[in-house]
Protein backbone atom coordinates (compact mmCIF):
# COMPACT_ATOMS: atom_id res chain seq x y z
CA UNK A 1 0.00 0.00 0.00
CA UNK A 2 2.90 2.37 0.93
CA UNK A 3 4.39 1.68 -2.30
CA UNK A 4 1.44 2.35 -4.28
CA UNK A 5 0.78 5.69 -2.62
CA UNK A 6 4.49 6.23 -3.47
CA UNK A 7 3.85 5.68 -6.85
CA UNK A 8 0.87 7.99 -7.40
CA UNK A 9 2.90 10.71 -5.34
CA UNK A 10 5.78 10.59 -8.37
CA UNK A 11 3.05 10.54 -10.99
CA UNK A 12 0.91 13.50 -9.81
CA UNK A 13 4.78 15.69 -9.64
CA UNK A 14 4.88 14.76 -13.41
CA UNK A 15 1.77 16.08 -14.57
CA UNK A 16 0.54 18.90 -12.69
CA UNK A 17 4.84 19.99 -12.23
CA UNK A 18 5.16 23.78 -13.02
CA UNK A 19 5.84 25.64 -16.10
CA UNK A 20 7.62 28.41 -16.64
CA UNK A 21 9.17 30.09 -13.90
CA UNK A 22 8.62 32.89 -12.02
CA UNK A 23 11.13 35.77 -10.37
CA UNK A 24 10.14 34.32 -6.69
CA UNK A 25 10.92 30.94 -8.22
CA UNK A 26 14.38 31.33 -10.13
CA UNK A 27 16.10 30.17 -7.05
CA UNK A 28 14.06 26.88 -6.54
CA UNK A 29 13.81 26.16 -10.23
CA UNK A 30 17.89 27.04 -10.53
CA UNK A 31 18.25 24.20 -7.27
CA UNK A 32 16.16 21.53 -9.49
CA UNK A 33 17.98 22.19 -13.15
CA UNK A 34 19.41 19.08 -13.27
CA UNK A 35 16.50 17.34 -12.25
CA UNK A 36 14.14 15.68 -15.19
CA UNK A 37 10.61 13.61 -14.78
CA UNK A 38 8.94 10.88 -17.37
CA UNK A 39 6.05 8.66 -17.83
CA UNK A 40 5.12 5.73 -19.82
CA UNK A 41 2.12 4.09 -20.45
CA UNK A 42 1.47 0.86 -22.67
CA UNK A 43 -1.64 -1.16 -22.92
CA UNK A 44 -3.02 -4.07 -25.00
CA UNK A 45 -5.02 -6.56 -26.18
CA UNK A 46 -4.03 -9.82 -26.92
CA UNK A 47 -5.36 -12.92 -28.31
CA UNK A 48 -4.26 -16.56 -29.43
CA UNK A 49 -5.04 -20.48 -30.12
CA UNK A 50 -4.11 -21.76 -26.84
CA UNK A 51 -7.06 -22.12 -24.58
CA UNK A 52 -6.23 -23.84 -21.57
CA UNK A 53 -6.74 -21.77 -18.98
CA UNK A 54 -8.24 -18.45 -18.91
CA UNK A 55 -6.77 -15.34 -17.07
CA UNK A 56 -3.50 -16.56 -16.42
CA UNK A 57 -0.26 -15.45 -17.94
CA UNK A 58 0.43 -17.34 -21.26
CA UNK A 59 3.47 -19.55 -22.52
CA UNK A 60 6.37 -17.45 -23.81
CA UNK A 61 4.24 -14.16 -23.43
CA UNK A 62 6.59 -12.25 -20.49
CA UNK A 63 5.00 -8.70 -22.61
CA UNK A 64 1.18 -8.70 -23.21
CA UNK A 65 0.60 -11.69 -20.91
CA UNK A 66 -3.00 -12.09 -20.73
CA UNK A 67 -5.32 -13.66 -23.49
CA UNK A 68 -8.97 -12.26 -24.86
CA UNK A 69 -8.80 -9.08 -22.55
CA UNK A 70 -7.63 -5.21 -22.70
CA UNK A 71 -4.53 -5.01 -20.06
CA UNK A 72 -2.20 -2.69 -18.50
CA UNK A 73 1.22 -3.61 -19.76
CA UNK A 74 2.98 -1.07 -17.68
CA UNK A 75 2.64 2.65 -16.31
CA UNK A 76 6.24 4.18 -15.38
CA UNK A 77 7.11 7.04 -13.82
CA UNK A 78 10.81 8.29 -13.70
CA UNK A 79 12.46 10.58 -11.89
CA UNK A 80 16.36 11.56 -13.17
CA UNK A 81 19.25 13.14 -11.82
CA UNK A 82 21.85 14.39 -14.14
CA UNK A 83 25.44 16.24 -13.18
CA UNK A 84 28.71 15.99 -14.58
CA UNK A 85 29.69 14.52 -11.54
CA UNK A 86 26.39 12.63 -10.27
CA UNK A 87 23.35 10.72 -11.59
CA UNK A 88 20.53 8.59 -10.65
CA UNK A 89 17.23 7.30 -11.71
CA UNK A 90 14.39 6.56 -9.82
CA UNK A 91 11.42 4.85 -11.83
CA UNK A 92 8.18 3.22 -10.23
CA UNK A 93 6.13 1.14 -12.12
CA UNK A 94 2.81 -1.02 -12.11
CA UNK A 95 0.94 -3.59 -14.41
CA UNK A 96 1.26 -7.00 -16.09
CA UNK A 97 4.82 -6.66 -17.02
CA UNK A 98 5.93 -5.76 -13.52
CA UNK A 99 3.67 -8.77 -12.07
CA UNK A 100 4.50 -11.57 -14.10
CA UNK A 101 8.13 -10.99 -14.71
CA UNK A 102 9.29 -9.14 -11.24
CA UNK A 103 6.21 -10.73 -8.97
CA UNK A 104 7.61 -14.13 -8.42
CA UNK A 105 11.30 -13.38 -8.04
CA UNK A 106 11.48 -9.57 -5.83
CA UNK A 107 9.49 -8.23 -3.00
CA UNK A 108 10.16 -4.99 -4.87
CA UNK A 109 8.23 -5.16 -8.07
CA UNK A 110 7.00 -1.75 -8.01
CA UNK A 111 10.21 -0.49 -8.58
CA UNK A 112 11.91 -1.10 -12.02
CA UNK A 113 15.43 1.17 -11.23
CA UNK A 114 16.55 2.72 -8.78
CA UNK A 115 20.28 3.82 -8.58
CA UNK A 116 22.74 6.28 -7.81
CA UNK A 117 26.69 7.01 -9.79
CA UNK A 118 29.13 9.59 -9.68
CA UNK A 119 32.08 9.80 -12.50
CA UNK A 120 35.24 10.12 -10.47
CA UNK A 121 37.15 10.71 -13.29
CA UNK A 122 36.73 11.55 -16.93
CA UNK A 123 34.29 8.93 -19.15
CA UNK A 124 34.68 6.85 -15.45
CA UNK A 125 31.17 6.39 -13.94
CA UNK A 126 30.52 4.16 -10.53
CA UNK A 127 26.87 3.30 -10.13
CA UNK A 128 24.61 1.58 -7.97
CA UNK A 129 21.25 -0.02 -6.86
CA UNK A 130 18.34 -1.37 -8.66
CA UNK A 131 19.36 -1.86 -12.56
CA UNK A 132 17.95 -2.67 -15.82
CA UNK A 133 19.56 -5.90 -17.35
CA UNK A 134 23.07 -5.40 -19.74
CA UNK A 135 21.92 -8.43 -21.28
CA UNK A 136 19.67 -8.47 -24.64
CA UNK A 137 18.81 -7.01 -27.53
CA UNK A 138 15.26 -6.13 -26.06
CA UNK A 139 13.52 -4.80 -22.72
CA UNK A 140 10.23 -2.66 -22.46
CA UNK A 141 7.87 -1.80 -25.47
CA UNK A 142 9.19 1.91 -26.20
CA UNK A 143 12.69 0.61 -26.66
CA UNK A 144 12.09 -2.26 -29.31
CA UNK A 145 11.26 -2.44 -32.62
CA UNK A 146 8.04 -5.22 -31.76
CA UNK A 147 6.26 -4.78 -28.63
CA UNK A 148 6.91 -8.98 -27.64
CA UNK A 149 9.71 -10.39 -26.39
CA UNK A 150 11.63 -13.20 -28.55
CA UNK A 151 11.65 -16.93 -27.26
CA UNK A 152 15.74 -15.83 -26.52
CA UNK A 153 14.31 -12.59 -24.99
CA UNK A 154 12.05 -14.21 -22.72
CA UNK A 155 14.90 -16.51 -20.74
CA UNK A 156 17.33 -13.78 -20.16
CA UNK A 157 17.42 -11.55 -17.03
CA UNK A 158 15.21 -8.36 -17.15
CA UNK A 159 16.81 -6.74 -14.12
CA UNK A 160 19.55 -6.73 -11.85
CA UNK A 161 20.98 -5.21 -8.93
CA UNK A 162 24.26 -4.36 -7.93
CA UNK A 163 27.37 -2.15 -8.91
CA UNK A 164 28.53 -1.33 -12.71
CA UNK A 165 31.68 0.41 -13.15
CA UNK A 166 31.77 2.11 -17.35
CA UNK A 167 34.42 3.58 -18.91
CA UNK A 168 34.21 5.10 -22.43
CA UNK A 169 37.82 4.52 -24.48
CA UNK A 170 36.85 6.54 -27.35
CA UNK A 171 33.62 7.43 -29.54
CA UNK A 172 34.00 3.73 -30.40
CA UNK A 173 34.49 1.72 -27.90
CA UNK A 174 32.98 1.37 -24.51
CA UNK A 175 32.96 -1.47 -21.71
CA UNK A 176 31.14 -1.57 -18.42
CA UNK A 177 32.02 -4.33 -15.72
CA UNK A 178 29.30 -5.95 -13.24
CA UNK A 179 29.17 -6.85 -9.54
CA UNK A 180 25.24 -8.03 -8.87
CA UNK A 181 23.37 -9.85 -6.34
CA UNK A 182 22.16 -12.77 -9.33
CA UNK A 183 20.85 -13.55 -12.74
CA UNK A 184 17.53 -11.33 -12.94
CA UNK A 185 16.81 -10.62 -9.03
CA UNK A 186 16.79 -7.43 -6.65
CA UNK A 187 17.24 -9.09 -3.73
CA UNK A 188 19.95 -12.51 -3.18
CA UNK A 189 19.43 -16.47 -2.50
CA UNK A 190 22.54 -16.93 -2.15
CA UNK A 191 25.66 -15.89 -0.67
CA UNK A 192 28.12 -15.46 -4.07
CA UNK A 193 27.64 -13.13 -6.39
CA UNK A 194 27.55 -12.76 -9.92
CA UNK A 195 30.06 -11.09 -12.34
CA UNK A 196 29.32 -9.65 -15.69
CA UNK A 197 30.78 -7.83 -18.88
CA UNK A 198 29.82 -5.65 -21.56
CA UNK A 199 31.39 -4.54 -24.28
CA UNK A 200 30.67 -2.05 -27.14
CA UNK A 201 32.41 -1.39 -30.57
CA UNK A 202 31.18 1.04 -32.94
CA UNK A 203 33.13 1.28 -36.34
CA UNK A 204 31.05 3.91 -37.41
CA UNK A 205 27.64 5.23 -37.62
CA UNK A 206 26.02 2.43 -38.91
CA UNK A 207 26.88 -0.50 -37.18
CA UNK A 208 27.50 -1.56 -33.93
CA UNK A 209 28.86 -4.70 -32.08
CA UNK A 210 27.98 -5.94 -28.20
CA UNK A 211 29.07 -8.50 -26.45
CA UNK A 212 27.73 -9.56 -23.06
CA UNK A 213 28.02 -12.20 -20.27
CA UNK A 214 27.18 -12.84 -16.59
CA UNK A 215 28.73 -15.41 -14.81
CA UNK A 216 27.47 -16.94 -11.37
CA UNK A 217 26.24 -19.44 -9.03
CA UNK A 218 22.30 -18.85 -9.10
CA UNK A 219 20.88 -21.78 -6.88
CA UNK A 220 19.86 -20.75 -3.42
CA UNK A 221 21.48 -21.53 0.04
CA UNK A 222 21.63 -25.25 1.04
CA UNK A 223 21.23 -26.37 -2.45
CA UNK A 224 24.23 -27.88 -4.61
CA UNK A 225 26.07 -24.90 -5.94
CA UNK A 226 25.68 -24.47 -10.29
CA UNK A 227 27.71 -22.43 -12.00
CA UNK A 228 25.98 -20.19 -14.97
CA UNK A 229 27.64 -18.50 -17.66
CA UNK A 230 25.57 -16.63 -20.32
CA UNK A 231 27.11 -15.12 -23.34
CA UNK A 232 25.01 -13.06 -25.37
CA UNK A 233 26.13 -11.35 -28.94
CA UNK A 234 24.21 -8.54 -30.86
CA UNK A 235 25.16 -6.60 -33.79
CA UNK A 236 23.03 -3.48 -34.69
CA UNK A 237 22.94 -2.54 -38.59
CA UNK A 238 21.66 0.70 -40.09
CA UNK A 239 21.98 0.01 -43.60
CA UNK A 240 20.15 2.63 -44.57
CA UNK A 241 17.67 5.65 -42.79
CA UNK A 242 15.15 3.44 -43.76
CA UNK A 243 16.30 -0.19 -42.49
CA UNK A 244 17.06 -1.18 -39.02
CA UNK A 245 18.84 -5.09 -38.75
CA UNK A 246 19.31 -6.29 -35.55
CA UNK A 247 21.32 -9.94 -35.07
CA UNK A 248 21.25 -11.48 -31.72
CA UNK A 249 22.58 -14.74 -30.11
CA UNK A 250 23.05 -16.39 -26.60
CA UNK A 251 24.81 -19.28 -25.47
CA UNK A 252 24.74 -20.57 -22.03
CA UNK A 253 26.22 -23.61 -19.86
CA UNK A 254 24.90 -24.40 -16.42
CA UNK A 255 27.23 -26.88 -14.18
CA UNK A 256 25.57 -30.32 -12.94
CA UNK A 257 22.64 -29.69 -14.98
CA UNK A 258 22.14 -32.51 -17.26
CA UNK A 259 18.56 -33.77 -16.61
CA UNK A 260 20.04 -37.47 -17.43
CA UNK A 261 23.37 -37.05 -15.98
CA UNK A 262 23.62 -34.60 -13.52
CA UNK A 263 27.21 -35.25 -13.03
CA UNK A 264 28.02 -32.98 -16.34
CA UNK A 265 27.29 -29.08 -17.43
CA UNK A 266 23.82 -28.54 -19.92
CA UNK A 267 23.60 -26.01 -22.27
CA UNK A 268 21.18 -23.97 -23.77
CA UNK A 269 21.16 -21.11 -26.90
CA UNK A 270 18.87 -18.94 -28.78
CA UNK A 271 19.37 -16.36 -31.13
CA UNK A 272 16.97 -13.98 -32.98
CA UNK A 273 17.22 -11.71 -36.14
CA UNK A 274 15.00 -8.65 -36.53
CA UNK A 275 14.07 -6.28 -39.16
CA UNK A 276 12.28 -2.87 -39.46
CA UNK A 277 11.86 -1.17 -42.72
CA UNK A 278 10.87 2.41 -42.20
CA UNK A 279 7.88 3.73 -45.18
CA UNK A 280 7.51 7.02 -43.21
CA UNK A 281 8.40 8.59 -39.99
CA UNK A 282 4.88 7.54 -39.15
CA UNK A 283 4.54 3.98 -40.50
CA UNK A 284 7.10 0.79 -40.38
CA UNK A 285 6.54 -2.64 -40.70
CA UNK A 286 8.82 -5.41 -39.24
CA UNK A 287 9.87 -9.49 -39.21
CA UNK A 288 11.23 -11.61 -36.63
CA UNK A 289 12.49 -15.00 -36.83
CA UNK A 290 13.06 -16.37 -33.52
CA UNK A 291 14.94 -19.75 -32.22
CA UNK A 292 15.42 -21.66 -28.31
CA UNK A 293 16.71 -24.59 -27.12
CA UNK A 294 17.01 -25.98 -23.63
CA UNK A 295 16.50 -29.17 -23.55
CA UNK A 296 17.86 -29.54 -20.56
CA UNK A 297 15.46 -26.90 -18.61
CA UNK A 298 18.72 -24.73 -17.28
CA UNK A 299 16.53 -21.69 -17.56
CA UNK A 300 13.04 -23.19 -18.83
CA UNK A 301 10.83 -25.61 -17.26
CA UNK A 302 10.60 -29.22 -17.91
CA UNK A 303 7.67 -30.26 -20.11
CA UNK A 304 5.72 -33.08 -20.50
CA UNK A 305 8.08 -34.86 -22.84
CA UNK A 306 10.48 -34.85 -20.49
CA UNK A 307 12.77 -31.81 -21.46
CA UNK A 308 13.37 -28.58 -21.66
CA UNK A 309 12.27 -25.85 -24.44
CA UNK A 310 12.70 -26.74 -28.01
CA UNK A 311 10.83 -24.07 -30.37
CA UNK A 312 11.11 -21.38 -32.89
CA UNK A 313 8.80 -18.68 -33.53
CA UNK A 314 8.20 -15.90 -36.34
CA UNK A 315 6.54 -12.17 -36.12
CA UNK A 316 5.74 -9.72 -38.15
CA UNK A 317 4.26 -6.01 -37.22
CA UNK A 318 3.06 -2.64 -38.24
CA UNK A 319 3.73 0.24 -36.27
CA UNK A 320 1.96 3.78 -36.31
CA UNK A 321 3.04 6.83 -35.03
CA UNK A 322 0.82 9.60 -34.61
CA UNK A 323 3.72 11.60 -32.54
CA UNK A 324 7.26 10.84 -32.43
CA UNK A 325 6.68 9.70 -28.48
CA UNK A 326 3.19 7.54 -29.09
CA UNK A 327 2.59 4.36 -31.23
CA UNK A 328 0.08 1.96 -32.21
CA UNK A 329 1.33 -1.60 -32.99
CA UNK A 330 -0.60 -4.71 -34.82
CA UNK A 331 1.42 -7.85 -34.24
CA UNK A 332 1.10 -11.43 -35.56
CA UNK A 333 3.39 -14.34 -34.04
CA UNK A 334 3.67 -18.27 -35.05
CA UNK A 335 5.23 -20.41 -32.06
CA UNK A 336 5.96 -24.12 -33.21
CA UNK A 337 7.27 -26.39 -30.41
CA UNK A 338 9.20 -29.22 -31.06
CA UNK A 339 7.48 -32.09 -32.96
CA UNK A 340 7.57 -34.02 -29.22
CA UNK A 341 6.31 -31.01 -27.23
CA UNK A 342 2.41 -30.84 -27.51
CA UNK A 343 1.85 -28.51 -25.13
CA UNK A 344 -1.08 -26.25 -26.28
CA UNK A 345 -4.50 -26.30 -26.46
CA UNK A 346 -5.77 -29.57 -28.58
CA UNK A 347 -3.04 -31.60 -28.03
CA UNK A 348 -1.06 -28.75 -30.70
CA UNK A 349 2.80 -27.85 -30.54
CA UNK A 350 1.81 -24.53 -32.19
CA UNK A 351 0.12 -21.41 -31.63
CA UNK A 352 -0.69 -18.28 -33.25
CA UNK A 353 -0.70 -15.44 -31.76
CA UNK A 354 -2.28 -11.66 -32.47
CA UNK A 355 -1.07 -8.59 -30.25
CA UNK A 356 -2.85 -4.75 -30.40
CA UNK A 357 -0.60 -2.20 -28.13
CA UNK A 358 -0.80 1.53 -27.22
CA UNK A 359 2.35 3.27 -26.00
CA UNK A 360 3.26 6.49 -25.13
CA UNK A 361 6.01 8.05 -23.14
CA UNK A 362 5.96 11.82 -21.64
Amino acid sequence: MKTSKLFLIVLALIFFSPGKSTSQDKDLNSYFKNFSISAYVDTYFSYDTDKNIFNTPRLFCSISPYRDMFGLNVAQASLKYNSEIIRGIFTMQYGDIPEVNYGPVTRSKYVQEANIGFSPASKLWIEGGYLLTHIGAESFPKNNILSSFSLQTNYEPLFQSGIKMSYDFSDQFAASLFILNGFNMFEDNNKNKSAGVQLAFSPNAKLKFVYNNILGNEQPDGARGKTRFLNNFIVYYYPTNEIDVIASGDYGTQEHSKILDTANSANYYGATLTGRYKFSPKFSAALRGEFFQDLDAVVSPVLINGTGVKANALAFGLEYKPVEKAYVRLEYRYVQMDAAQKIFYDNSNNRSEATMTFGFEY
